[in-house]
Protein backbone atom coordinates (compact mmCIF):
# COMPACT_ATOMS: atom_id res chain seq x y z
CA UNK A 1 0.00 0.00 0.00
CA UNK A 2 3.14 2.38 0.81
CA UNK A 3 4.25 2.00 -2.55
CA UNK A 4 0.67 2.10 -4.51
CA UNK A 5 0.24 5.82 -2.43
CA UNK A 6 4.15 6.88 -3.29
CA UNK A 7 3.57 6.39 -6.58
CA UNK A 8 6.91 4.95 -7.50
CA UNK A 9 5.58 2.09 -9.69
CA UNK A 10 7.42 4.00 -12.40
CA UNK A 11 10.77 2.91 -10.94
CA UNK A 12 13.09 -0.48 -11.84
CA UNK A 13 13.10 -1.96 -8.81
CA UNK A 14 9.66 -1.45 -7.48
CA UNK A 15 8.00 -4.42 -9.68
CA UNK A 16 10.48 -7.15 -8.29
CA UNK A 17 9.79 -5.85 -4.84
CA UNK A 18 5.89 -5.73 -4.66
CA UNK A 19 6.48 -9.10 -6.20
CA UNK A 20 8.55 -10.56 -3.28
CA UNK A 21 6.37 -8.60 -0.39
CA UNK A 22 2.97 -8.99 -1.87
CA UNK A 23 3.18 -12.68 -3.02
CA UNK A 24 5.57 -14.17 -0.82
CA UNK A 25 6.33 -12.36 2.30
CA UNK A 26 2.84 -11.58 3.12
CA UNK A 27 0.95 -14.46 2.47
CA UNK A 28 4.00 -16.49 4.43
CA UNK A 29 3.63 -14.33 7.02
CA UNK A 30 -0.36 -14.63 6.99
CA UNK A 31 0.53 -18.23 6.94
CA UNK A 32 2.24 -18.12 10.08
CA UNK A 33 0.03 -15.99 12.15
CA UNK A 34 -2.94 -18.09 10.82
CA UNK A 35 -1.33 -21.41 12.11
CA UNK A 36 -0.16 -19.56 15.42
CA UNK A 37 -3.76 -18.38 16.48
CA UNK A 38 -4.74 -21.86 15.74
CA UNK A 39 -2.21 -23.64 17.64
CA UNK A 40 -3.07 -20.92 20.43
CA UNK A 41 -6.72 -21.75 20.10
CA UNK A 42 -6.20 -25.77 20.77
CA UNK A 43 -7.02 -26.97 16.94
CA UNK A 44 -3.87 -28.28 15.92
CA UNK A 45 -0.97 -30.12 17.78
CA UNK A 46 2.64 -28.71 17.59
CA UNK A 47 3.88 -31.46 14.87
CA UNK A 48 0.87 -30.31 12.84
CA UNK A 49 1.39 -26.39 13.22
CA UNK A 50 5.46 -27.12 12.43
CA UNK A 51 4.65 -29.13 9.11
CA UNK A 52 2.06 -26.25 7.77
CA UNK A 53 4.19 -23.83 8.53
CA UNK A 54 7.26 -25.56 6.91
CA UNK A 55 5.45 -26.83 4.16
CA UNK A 56 3.70 -23.35 3.74
CA UNK A 57 7.15 -22.09 2.42
CA UNK A 58 7.86 -24.14 -0.72
CA UNK A 59 4.11 -23.57 -1.83
CA UNK A 60 4.23 -19.57 -1.77
CA UNK A 61 7.61 -19.74 -3.01
CA UNK A 62 6.12 -21.70 -6.31
CA UNK A 63 3.55 -19.34 -6.27
CA UNK A 64 5.71 -16.24 -6.02
CA UNK A 65 7.72 -18.05 -8.91
CA UNK A 66 4.43 -18.58 -11.25
CA UNK A 67 3.65 -14.94 -10.14
CA UNK A 68 7.23 -13.50 -12.00
CA UNK A 69 7.39 -15.74 -14.30
CA UNK A 70 3.27 -14.90 -15.79
CA UNK A 71 4.85 -11.06 -15.29
CA UNK A 72 8.01 -11.63 -17.96
CA UNK A 73 5.44 -13.65 -20.11
CA UNK A 74 3.25 -10.68 -20.03
CA UNK A 75 5.92 -8.02 -20.83
CA UNK A 76 7.53 -10.00 -23.49
CA UNK A 77 4.32 -10.50 -25.43
CA UNK A 78 4.02 -6.96 -24.89
CA UNK A 79 7.24 -6.15 -26.47
CA UNK A 80 6.59 -8.38 -29.33
CA UNK A 81 9.58 -10.83 -28.52
CA UNK A 82 9.95 -14.44 -28.04
CA UNK A 83 8.36 -15.97 -24.56
CA UNK A 84 11.57 -17.63 -22.75
CA UNK A 85 11.75 -20.34 -21.06
CA UNK A 86 10.95 -18.77 -17.67
CA UNK A 87 8.27 -16.95 -18.69
CA UNK A 88 6.28 -19.86 -20.77
CA UNK A 89 6.51 -21.85 -17.48
CA UNK A 90 3.89 -20.19 -15.70
CA UNK A 91 1.37 -23.08 -15.98
CA UNK A 92 4.26 -25.47 -14.53
CA UNK A 93 5.06 -23.36 -11.74
CA UNK A 94 1.15 -23.00 -10.81
CA UNK A 95 0.47 -26.71 -10.99
CA UNK A 96 3.95 -27.18 -9.03
CA UNK A 97 2.71 -24.36 -6.22
CA UNK A 98 -0.87 -26.04 -6.58
CA UNK A 99 0.25 -29.43 -5.45
CA UNK A 100 2.28 -28.06 -2.72
CA UNK A 101 -0.79 -25.70 -0.82
CA UNK A 102 -2.43 -29.23 -1.10
CA UNK A 103 -0.02 -30.96 0.79
CA UNK A 104 -0.05 -27.87 3.42
CA UNK A 105 -3.18 -27.89 4.03
CA UNK A 106 -4.09 -31.24 4.31
CA UNK A 107 -2.37 -31.87 7.59
CA UNK A 108 -4.27 -29.11 9.53
CA UNK A 109 -7.50 -29.68 7.51
CA UNK A 110 -7.47 -32.91 8.93
CA UNK A 111 -6.64 -32.00 12.21
CA UNK A 112 -9.59 -29.58 12.54
CA UNK A 113 -12.17 -31.66 10.99
CA UNK A 114 -11.30 -34.55 13.44
CA UNK A 115 -13.31 -36.94 11.36
CA UNK A 116 -13.39 -40.67 13.03
CA UNK A 117 -13.80 -42.47 9.72
CA UNK A 118 -11.55 -44.87 7.92
CA UNK A 119 -8.12 -43.80 7.01
CA UNK A 120 -8.87 -44.02 3.41
CA UNK A 121 -11.87 -41.87 3.54
CA UNK A 122 -10.52 -39.37 5.83
CA UNK A 123 -7.27 -38.73 2.97
CA UNK A 124 -9.78 -38.46 0.15
CA UNK A 125 -12.01 -36.26 2.35
CA UNK A 126 -8.73 -33.92 3.32
CA UNK A 127 -7.73 -34.00 -0.63
CA UNK A 128 -11.22 -32.44 -1.58
CA UNK A 129 -11.22 -29.47 1.20
CA UNK A 130 -7.35 -29.14 0.44
CA UNK A 131 -7.31 -29.01 -2.97
CA UNK A 132 -9.98 -26.13 -3.70
CA UNK A 133 -8.93 -24.32 -0.85
CA UNK A 134 -5.35 -24.15 -2.35
CA UNK A 135 -6.38 -23.37 -5.68
CA UNK A 136 -8.79 -20.30 -4.02
CA UNK A 137 -6.03 -18.84 -1.88
CA UNK A 138 -3.46 -19.00 -5.04
CA UNK A 139 -6.49 -17.15 -7.31
CA UNK A 140 -6.44 -14.39 -3.95
CA UNK A 141 -2.49 -14.06 -3.89
CA UNK A 142 -2.22 -13.23 -7.29
CA UNK A 143 -5.10 -10.59 -7.48
CA UNK A 144 -3.69 -6.60 -6.03
CA UNK A 145 -2.51 -6.62 -2.60
CA UNK A 146 -5.45 -5.39 -0.90
CA UNK A 147 -7.52 -8.29 0.33
CA UNK A 148 -3.90 -9.29 1.80
CA UNK A 149 -3.78 -6.16 3.72
CA UNK A 150 -7.22 -6.63 4.36
CA UNK A 151 -6.53 -10.27 5.70
CA UNK A 152 -3.83 -9.06 7.64
CA UNK A 153 -5.78 -6.47 9.88
CA UNK A 154 -8.65 -9.43 10.57
CA UNK A 155 -5.73 -11.73 12.01
CA UNK A 156 -3.89 -8.82 13.91
CA UNK A 157 -7.76 -7.92 15.70
CA UNK A 158 -7.80 -11.71 16.04
CA UNK A 159 -4.32 -12.27 17.45
CA UNK A 160 -5.38 -9.38 20.18
CA UNK A 161 -8.29 -10.05 21.09
CA UNK A 162 -7.71 -13.80 21.66
CA UNK A 163 -7.45 -15.88 25.12
CA UNK A 164 -9.13 -12.43 26.40
CA UNK A 165 -11.39 -12.83 28.89
CA UNK A 166 -15.33 -11.29 27.61
CA UNK A 167 -16.29 -8.94 30.79
CA UNK A 168 -19.29 -9.46 31.98
CA UNK A 169 -21.67 -7.01 33.78
CA UNK A 170 -21.96 -6.97 37.42
CA UNK A 171 -25.95 -6.87 36.57
CA UNK A 172 -28.68 -8.11 33.34
CA UNK A 173 -28.29 -5.47 30.31
CA UNK A 174 -31.31 -3.38 29.61
CA UNK A 175 -33.94 -4.39 27.50
CA UNK A 176 -32.47 -3.70 23.56
CA UNK A 177 -35.29 -0.77 22.26
CA UNK A 178 -34.90 -0.19 18.43
CA UNK A 179 -33.97 3.11 17.18
CA UNK A 180 -36.92 5.03 16.71
CA UNK A 181 -36.90 8.35 14.39
CA UNK A 182 -40.00 10.98 14.96
CA UNK A 183 -42.42 10.81 12.03
CA UNK A 184 -41.34 14.61 10.96
CA UNK A 185 -37.53 13.78 11.02
CA UNK A 186 -38.71 10.31 9.11
CA UNK A 187 -40.58 12.74 6.62
CA UNK A 188 -37.88 14.75 6.11
CA UNK A 189 -35.49 12.48 5.60
CA UNK A 190 -37.34 10.57 3.12
CA UNK A 191 -37.69 13.30 1.20
CA UNK A 192 -34.25 14.60 1.24
CA UNK A 193 -33.21 10.69 0.11
CA UNK A 194 -35.64 11.13 -2.97
CA UNK A 195 -34.10 14.18 -3.98
CA UNK A 196 -30.82 12.96 -3.74
CA UNK A 197 -31.70 9.99 -5.46
CA UNK A 198 -32.71 11.79 -8.26
CA UNK A 199 -29.98 14.39 -8.47
CA UNK A 200 -27.51 11.01 -8.10
CA UNK A 201 -28.85 9.52 -10.89
CA UNK A 202 -28.86 12.91 -12.89
CA UNK A 203 -25.16 12.99 -12.70
CA UNK A 204 -24.75 9.43 -13.65
CA UNK A 205 -26.74 9.64 -16.33
CA UNK A 206 -24.88 12.62 -17.49
CA UNK A 207 -21.68 10.92 -16.81
CA UNK A 208 -22.41 7.89 -19.24
CA UNK A 209 -24.50 10.31 -21.90
CA UNK A 210 -23.25 13.64 -21.46
CA UNK A 211 -20.96 13.72 -24.24
CA UNK A 212 -23.96 13.34 -27.05
CA UNK A 213 -26.40 15.88 -25.87
CA UNK A 214 -24.87 18.49 -23.15
CA UNK A 215 -23.26 21.33 -24.85
CA UNK A 216 -19.62 22.25 -23.90
CA UNK A 217 -18.88 18.87 -23.63
CA UNK A 218 -15.78 18.03 -25.88
CA UNK A 219 -15.90 14.02 -25.34
CA UNK A 220 -16.94 11.20 -23.68
CA UNK A 221 -13.91 11.46 -20.71
CA UNK A 222 -14.79 14.86 -20.47
CA UNK A 223 -18.78 13.86 -19.46
CA UNK A 224 -17.11 11.41 -17.34
CA UNK A 225 -15.01 13.53 -14.98
CA UNK A 226 -18.08 16.22 -14.76
CA UNK A 227 -20.92 13.43 -13.50
CA UNK A 228 -18.07 11.78 -11.55
CA UNK A 229 -17.33 14.71 -9.65
CA UNK A 230 -20.89 15.96 -9.33
CA UNK A 231 -21.78 13.01 -7.80
CA UNK A 232 -18.91 12.94 -5.57
CA UNK A 233 -20.36 16.26 -4.69
CA UNK A 234 -24.08 15.00 -4.17
CA UNK A 235 -22.84 12.49 -1.98
CA UNK A 236 -22.28 14.59 0.73
CA UNK A 237 -25.48 15.55 2.27
CA UNK A 238 -25.98 11.27 1.88
CA UNK A 239 -23.01 10.95 4.04
CA UNK A 240 -24.22 13.20 6.08
CA UNK A 241 -27.65 11.30 6.62
CA UNK A 242 -26.32 8.35 6.73
CA UNK A 243 -24.28 9.46 9.66
CA UNK A 244 -27.73 10.45 11.79
CA UNK A 245 -28.76 7.44 11.56
CA UNK A 246 -26.02 4.57 11.98
CA UNK A 247 -24.49 7.41 14.63
CA UNK A 248 -26.15 5.12 17.42
CA UNK A 249 -25.15 1.92 16.16
CA UNK A 250 -21.81 2.98 15.41
CA UNK A 251 -20.22 5.19 18.40
CA UNK A 252 -18.77 8.08 19.41
CA UNK A 253 -16.48 8.03 16.51
CA UNK A 254 -18.87 8.72 13.48
CA UNK A 255 -19.06 12.08 13.49
CA UNK A 256 -15.25 11.98 12.51
CA UNK A 257 -16.03 9.23 10.21
CA UNK A 258 -18.89 11.63 8.54
CA UNK A 259 -16.27 14.26 8.53
CA UNK A 260 -13.21 12.26 7.09
CA UNK A 261 -15.88 10.55 4.52
CA UNK A 262 -16.85 14.22 3.16
CA UNK A 263 -13.41 15.34 2.52
CA UNK A 264 -12.91 12.10 0.71
CA UNK A 265 -15.48 12.85 -1.56
CA UNK A 266 -14.80 16.92 -1.96
CA UNK A 267 -11.27 15.39 -2.42
CA UNK A 268 -12.60 13.07 -5.54
CA UNK A 269 -14.93 15.82 -6.56
CA UNK A 270 -11.92 18.14 -7.47
CA UNK A 271 -10.08 15.44 -8.70
CA UNK A 272 -12.24 14.64 -10.90
CA UNK A 273 -12.97 18.28 -12.18
CA UNK A 274 -8.68 18.77 -13.16
CA UNK A 275 -10.34 16.37 -15.77
CA UNK A 276 -8.25 12.84 -17.17
CA UNK A 277 -4.92 13.17 -17.81
CA UNK A 278 -4.33 16.05 -15.46
CA UNK A 279 -0.96 15.31 -13.25
CA UNK A 280 -2.69 15.86 -10.02
CA UNK A 281 -5.82 13.62 -10.39
CA UNK A 282 -4.31 10.86 -9.28
CA UNK A 283 -2.45 11.79 -6.84
CA UNK A 284 -6.18 13.65 -5.15
CA UNK A 285 -7.71 10.54 -5.90
CA UNK A 286 -5.07 8.84 -3.87
CA UNK A 287 -5.26 11.37 -0.41
CA UNK A 288 -8.96 10.47 -0.83
CA UNK A 289 -8.71 7.29 -1.20
CA UNK A 290 -7.03 7.64 2.06
CA UNK A 291 -9.61 9.81 3.91
CA UNK A 292 -12.02 7.07 3.02
CA UNK A 293 -9.90 4.48 4.27
CA UNK A 294 -9.63 6.16 7.41
CA UNK A 295 -13.62 6.85 7.99
CA UNK A 296 -14.02 3.44 7.60
CA UNK A 297 -11.34 2.31 9.71
CA UNK A 298 -12.31 4.82 12.71
CA UNK A 299 -15.86 2.80 13.87
CA UNK A 300 -13.94 -0.60 13.77
CA UNK A 301 -11.51 1.06 16.26
CA UNK A 302 -13.98 -0.05 19.75
CA UNK A 303 -13.26 -3.70 18.65
CA UNK A 304 -9.24 -3.74 19.13
CA UNK A 305 -8.76 -4.25 22.41
CA UNK A 306 -5.58 -2.61 24.17
CA UNK A 307 -3.65 0.50 25.85
CA UNK A 308 -3.98 4.38 23.92
CA UNK A 309 -1.11 3.67 22.33
CA UNK A 310 -2.25 0.13 20.68
CA UNK A 311 -5.34 1.37 19.67
CA UNK A 312 -4.04 4.43 17.56
CA UNK A 313 -1.15 2.23 15.96
CA UNK A 314 -3.76 -0.54 15.11
CA UNK A 315 -5.94 1.89 13.66
CA UNK A 316 -3.40 4.12 11.85
CA UNK A 317 -2.67 0.23 10.29
CA UNK A 318 -6.60 -0.32 9.55
CA UNK A 319 -6.65 3.24 7.74
CA UNK A 320 -4.05 2.15 5.69
CA UNK A 321 -5.28 -0.95 4.63
CA UNK A 322 -8.82 0.30 4.42
CA UNK A 323 -7.86 2.93 1.75
CA UNK A 324 -7.71 -0.49 -0.77
CA UNK A 325 -11.17 -0.57 -0.32
CA UNK A 326 -11.30 3.81 -0.73
CA UNK A 327 -9.96 3.61 -4.39
CA UNK A 328 -12.66 1.71 -5.19
CA UNK A 329 -15.63 3.60 -3.38
CA UNK A 330 -13.79 6.98 -4.24
CA UNK A 331 -13.28 6.30 -7.85
CA UNK A 332 -17.05 4.59 -8.43
CA UNK A 333 -19.09 7.44 -6.07
CA UNK A 334 -20.61 9.02 -8.66
CA UNK A 335 -22.81 5.53 -9.38
CA UNK A 336 -22.68 4.40 -5.85
CA UNK A 337 -24.26 7.35 -4.37
CA UNK A 338 -28.11 6.65 -5.95
CA UNK A 339 -27.52 3.59 -4.63
CA UNK A 340 -26.90 4.51 -1.04
CA UNK A 341 -29.77 7.71 -1.59
CA UNK A 342 -32.17 4.46 -2.54
CA UNK A 343 -31.49 2.64 0.63
CA UNK A 344 -31.74 5.47 2.42
CA UNK A 345 -35.32 6.25 1.14
CA UNK A 346 -36.36 3.04 1.95
CA UNK A 347 -35.35 3.08 5.48
CA UNK A 348 -37.46 5.42 6.23
CA UNK A 349 -40.26 4.31 4.07
CA UNK A 350 -40.05 1.44 6.21
CA UNK A 351 -39.46 3.11 9.62
CA UNK A 352 -42.26 4.91 8.86
CA UNK A 353 -44.60 2.00 7.99
CA UNK A 354 -43.61 -0.04 10.68
CA UNK A 355 -45.87 -0.18 13.48
CA UNK A 356 -44.55 0.47 16.99
CA UNK A 357 -45.50 -1.38 20.08
CA UNK A 358 -48.36 0.38 22.66
CA UNK A 359 -46.02 0.95 25.35
CA UNK A 360 -49.22 1.31 27.44
CA UNK A 361 -50.00 -2.54 26.60
CA UNK A 362 -46.16 -3.44 27.30
CA UNK A 363 -46.65 -1.92 31.18
CA UNK A 364 -49.81 -3.55 31.70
Amino acid sequence: MVLLFSGTFSLPWTEPLLLILSRFVGPLAGTLSGVVLLRLAGHLTARDALFTVVAAVPAWALALTAAASWSVGFDQADAGQRLSWFGSSSLLFLILGWVAGTVCLAIPLNSLLASRRPLPLRIMQTVLLAAPAALILGALMMMPPMLGVLGAVVLLIAAMRQGRPVPQPATAPPPSVPLTVPAANRRGMGAAALALLLVGLACAVFAVTGSIWAPGVTNSTHAMNLGLAYGAFAAIPLLVLAGGVLAPRLGPTTPWAILLSCAAMAVQGFAQLLGAGHPSQWPATLVAAALMGFAIALPLGRVVIGGRFTRIAVVTMMGLAASAVGIQLVAMSGFLAPVGSAVLLIWAWRSGNTRQPDVGNVSA
